[in-house]
């Protein structure tokens, strides 16, 4: 009797016994227990989907609204590739323009017939031009600077080109951007020959210049530099016999007076143009109106 449970119940006719096998009883609780926990596993499993279903509902939300924000953005995209492209047809005719400013024969003595400059610029064209186009000194305090046509190259016993310019300065002095631009060659190597370590700055609208006979550059091809920004410093590399900064410019590849450009500065700003030069200025200054009054247009 001990596996057994008897339980009586006793009513109108009479008590009446039972046995309960004390087995049954514990299936029946375990049986209770298991139906209950599943019960409540249930639930949490119906409150976590329905949190899915919710997550997954705001992701498809946030979806659509960037589909719309991307779809908006490319058709304003499309409207302004447009308006680009009709831009680029316009600089082409003025990269055209710019071709036919200058006689291609390089570092040939020719000069333009005198042209009277009849391109108005206000002060802020002259200033935009004197940021983009080399003007001033490469060094703020020299000894002298003398034309190197006037001095005999050390290694070929003949004078130097009509162009260039020997800056007379102490080794190690700082050396200037003399116009915003992009850095084309840049040699950091000491050498016994030509120009030692130097840098070529490729500017604006054409115009190059070169520092030569450096005793430490501090930028490398592809770096931005702004106009005033040191490049390097002063010394005596290469065939150099004396510590100096040797300067030149250039336009599309023709040397140009570098004495003018470096005197070149909003006080005489029309100085420039006096200068006999290879440049037709007239048609460079228009050209750069044209392109400045495009950008402006563009940044509206």
């Amino acid at each position: 009797m001990r596996d057994r449970i008897v339980f009586s119940i006793v009513d109108e006719r009479g008590s009446r016994q039972y046995n309960l096998h004390k087995i049954a009883k514990k299936i029946f609780i375990y049986g209770a227990i298991g139906l209950f926990a599943l019960i409540i596993g249930g639930f949490l499993l119906m409150s976590f989907l329905m949190k899915q279903v919710q997550d997954i509902s705001h992701i498809k939300n946030d979806l659509i609204q960037k589909y719309q924000n991307i779809y908006m953005q490319n058709q304003t995209l499309r409207s302004e590739i447009s308006s680009k492209s009709l831009e680029l047809i316009d600089v082409s005719k003025k990269v055209l323009d710019l071709e036919e400013i200058i006689d291609f024969s390089k570092n040939k003595e020719i000069m333009p017939n005198d042209e009277v400059i009849t391109a108005k610029l206000n002060l802020e064209d002259q200033l935009f031009l004197l940021q983009i186009i080399p003007s001033g000194d490469p060094v703020k305090e020299f000894q002298k600077a003398v034309s190197s046509k006037e001095r005999i190259h050390p290694l070929k016993n003949r004078y130097g080109i009509s162009s260039g310019l020997d800056y007379l300065v102490p080794s190690g002095t700082p050396v200037y951007a003399t116009a915003d631009g992009i850095i084309e060659l840049s040699r950091k190597n000491t050498t016994l020959k030509g120009y030692g370590r130097f840098v070529k700055i490729t500017h604006a609208y054409g115009f190059s210049s070169m520092y030569g006979h450096l005793s430490e550059v501090l930028v490398q091809k592809g770096d931005f530099v702004k106009k005033g920004q040191v490049v390097g410093y002063s010394g005596r590399s290469g065939a150099s016999s004396g510590e100096r900064l040797y300067y030149e410019i250039r336009f599309l590849g023709s040397y140009q007076d570098a004495i003018a450009f470096s005197q070149w500065n909003k006080e005489n700003f029309e100085s420039i143009f006096e200068k006999k030069s290879n440049i037709h200025w007239n048609r460079l200054l228009w050209a750069i109106q044209d392109l400045r009054e495009l950008q402006a247009y563009k940044e509206k």
